[in-house]
Formats: structure tokens, sequence, C-alpha cells
């Protein structure tokens, strides 16, 4: 079967946070890629969004979000919010106190890693990333396989960054309800993040959905890249049996292996799209998306 390419991608980065390319080179990329309608969503920052609307201008529509990174029952859950006004007092409230987090966080990765001997790991990955960007454990996984530690970001996770290992760091992240109130008083469409990649049981995550739902969650991702078809078909059904809409993203970080700008992002028919809501209407999104 030949690979399907959304012209939607409502769930990408820039290294305004722990992405590869640039807004405008994200932008452009996504253009080439035949992407009509793209979602900058950088990790608990909107640093890239002005940059990404000017370099969208004439080539495809810029659509305003985040990622928030929060946490349920103890486990790390990231709410995107979509069509979000970044100006306003809520999010950038919530925006400021994340990067507290963030950098505090950062810095202890750091030294973990120094501990491994990766000298200055920390200033070594500032230097990578734009001025100001929040360094994740993404920015770090890119540095660890160019030290040659790792053979790719995913080993460079496995050995030394998920939970449980070396340099794991746990942080004390928002409830996902803070999350939720801060993207609705944003104007913005509460999603969450590609729920199959959370290490829990089916229970467990419809327990996840509930409590998402019951904080005035909208939306969930059904379509990503990296996602089987019995997954897709799994989540589709949780979307319309808790009545949420159903968004889609490829999480694109960098250029590799079945995460690539609108790869293998399909919706089932039978559950209502996020575009479909009034808040997406400014953005003109065309009916077929294919």
């Amino acid at each position: 079967m030949a690979a399907f390419f959304s012209k939607f991608d409502l769930h990408t980065h820039s290294n305004a946070s722990d992405g590869a390319l640039s807004p405008t080179q994200l932008v452009q990329r996504a253009y080439k890629k035949g992407i009509t309608h793209l979602a900058l969503t950088d990790h608990d920052c909107v640093d890239g969004i002005n940059e990404a609307k000017e370099a969208a201008k004439g080539l495809l529509t810029l659509i305003e979000g985040a990622e928030l990174s929060t946490l349920f029952n103890n486990e790390q859950i990231h709410i995107v919010g979509l069509f979000l006004d970044t100006q306003a007092p809520a999010l950038k409230e919530y925006l400021k106190n994340q990067k507290i987090k963030r950098i505090e966080r950062a810095v202890a990765i750091g030294e973990k890693l120094e501990r491994q001997g990766f000298k200055n790991a920390y200033e070594e990955c500032k230097k990578r990333a734009a001025p100001g960007a929040s360094i994740t454990r993404g920015n770090y996984a890119r540095y660890i396989v160019e030290m040659g530690r790792a053979q790719s970001a995913d080993e460079a996770f496995s050995v030394y960054l998920k939970k449980g290992k070396s340099c794991y760091v746990k942080t004390q992240w928002p409830d996902v309800s803070v999350a939720v109130k801060a993207i609705l008083e944003s104007n913005g469409v509460p999603v969450l993040a590609h729920p199959r990649r959370y290490q829990m049981t089916n229970t467990k995550l419809r327990e996840l959905i509930e409590y998402f739902k019951s904080c005035g969650g909208v939306a969930m991702e059904v379509g990503s890249s990296q996602m089987s078809p019995s997954d897709r078909d799994f989540i589709a059904k949780l979307c319309e049996k808790y009545s949420l809409l159903a968004s889609l993203g490829s999480d694109f970080h960098v250029e590799g292996a079945y995460r690539e700008l609108g790869y293998n992002l399909i919706i089932p028919d039978f559950v209502k799209k996020v575009w479909e809501h009034p808040l997406a209407k400014p953005y003109n999104f065309p009916k077929e998306n294919s």
C-alpha cells in the first residue's frame, strides 16, 4: 500500500523548543510536502509562532499551538493546545511557570550527563538550539547521538533519558486540569496528544481520557505517524465513545523514518474532526484532507 500523506499536520516542533529546524525551515518543508494547514506546537512555548506565521504567508495556513507538559497519576502527559490566542494572560502565565521548571530540569539533566562523561552538556545543547529555546530531552538526545554515544535519538532515550535511566530527572509538572484550563481560557482547543505512546494499560488509558474529558478536554490525537492501523481504530473508537473530536499530527522534530510531516496521518470517517470545531472556522480548512 502506498504511503498516505495528509494535507493537515497539527502537531510539530521547531528549534524554539527541541525541533531541528527553525520555524521558517519547518514551514518551507511542510509546504514542499504538500501541507496546507500546519500547527506549530513547541514544548511549553510559543516563541516560534511569529516567525512561522511570517514564513507561512502565501504558502500555507499556520495554526498557533503549544504542547504543554502535565501529570496524571504521576505519569507525564502532553496536552496540545490548538487555535490559541498566544497573547492570552492565562497562557502567558502558564508558559512562564513552565519555563522555570524546564530550565531547572534541563540543568539537572546536564549535570547527570556530565557524570556520564558528557562535558558541559547543558551549555553545548544551548549552543545548538535557537536563542532562548527550551532545552528538552529531545535536545539532549540529539547531542548524545552527535557525541557518538548512541546511534539514534530513540537509543539515547532508552540508554540515558527515559524514566528509570541514569540521566532521567523527574519534574513536578502541573496537573492535566491546569493545562486544559489555561488552553480553554486562551480561546484554544485542548487535545490529548499521542495517547498510545503512554506506558499504561487500556484501563489506565480510559481513566486518563475520562479525566481529561471531565477537565474540559475537547479532542484527542487519532492520526499519528507511527501508529498502527489497529491502534488508530482503537483510539478512534475511544474518541467516539467519549464524544471527543479527533486530531492528527506527526510530532515532527527532525527528518527520520516514519515521522515525516503529514505521513500516515489518517482519521477514520466515523469520528468528528477537530477542524470542525467552531474555533477552527477562521483557518478555512477544506472538507477534503487528501
